[in-house]
């Protein structure tokens, strides 16, 4: 095992890759177990009361810039990716497991609410009393750009969450398909509204009747998302690659998806007569 509780201590690692700028770390800790992980670090990444963990080997957390202060409490296992984009809001420290070879990907403009967790695994297998095989294998996650996950939320394997979209508080998402610009709630979470949009604004100091307290009087093609066949990224398709890669691969991939700033990247479903239906990748 190896700990970095700075950023002059990330200089010594070994059997591994720290690559890219070197974080800022607040209050923080990078532990490696295993070898042949790379941690990745844009410029203007700030650590603050958190923990990175490579719990294996063969995995890459990939973090980009951002205004704010990574909060993470992250662990990724043998042969995965956490990838997180620009200017994600972590009011706390997000807690993330991502183990069996899946992989997490959040895209940019994110606002994650006090006790969030994202889990790829149920963390113990579970079994066909009759076929004896297992039914509960470990599946990626996705979280598209302008995501607001409420507090208290729990978001699970296999779940796809498309931008602009909102969980709301205590939800629990278990592998779910989200459409973009919608707002889903509740243990298991289901739709509440579609065609809804929102922004970073506090409104904890508003008055009724006051300016911007009733209605939006911005550019809400800011926040509206769009199904549009030439900016889309087919998830499986990062998947596939993600998964036939090893770690420098992986790495390579990253960079290459960090230069797509496309608006609809992340939007897979059509609407039609007031139901939302996939889009059939």
């Amino acid at each position: 095992m190896q700990v970095a509780n700075n950023e002059n201590e990330l200089l010594n690692i070994k059997d591994n890759l720290v690559l890219g700028s070197l974080p800022k770390m607040n209050n923080s800790k990078i532990i490696f177990y295993g070898e042949n992980n790379i941690l990745y670090c844009e410029d203007s990444v700030t650590l603050s009361d958190s923990v990175l963990e490579f719990g294996a080997s063969n995995s890459i957390v990939f973090l980009r810039s951002s205004s704010h202060k990574y909060r993470l409490l992250a662990t990724v296992f043998n042969n995965s990716t956490i990838y997180i984009d620009k200017d994600n809001y972590f009011n706390e420290p997000l807690d993330i497991i991502v183990s069996e070879e899946t992989n997490l990907v959040i895209g940019r403009d994110s606002m994650f609410s006090k006790g969030v967790s994202i889990m790829t695994t149920d963390h113990h297998p579970i079994y066909d009393v009759n076929t004896l095989e297992r039914i509960n294998h470990a599946k990626s996650i996705y979280i598209g750009d302008h995501v607001w996950i409420g507090q208290d939320s729990t978001i699970l394997k296999g779940t796809k969450i498309d931008s602009g979209s909102i969980i709301g508080a205590s939800s629990v998402v278990a592998g779910s398909s989200i459409p973009n610009n919608t707002i889903y709630a509740g243990n298991p979470a289901k739709l509440i509204k579609e065609d809804a949009f929102w922004n970073g604004a506090s409104t904890h100091k508003w008055i009724r009747g006051v300016e911007n307290s009733s209605s939006y009087e911005g550019n809400p093609e800011d926040y509206k998302f769009n199904l549009d066949d030439s900016e889309r990224l087919d998830y499986a398709d990062i998947e596939g690659y993600l998964n036939r890669c090893n770690s420098k691969e992986k790495y390579e991939f990253l960079q290459i998806l960090s230069k797509n700033s496309r608006k609809n990247r992340f939007v897979h479903f059509a609407k039609e007569k007031n139901k939302v239906k996939k889009f059939n990748e």
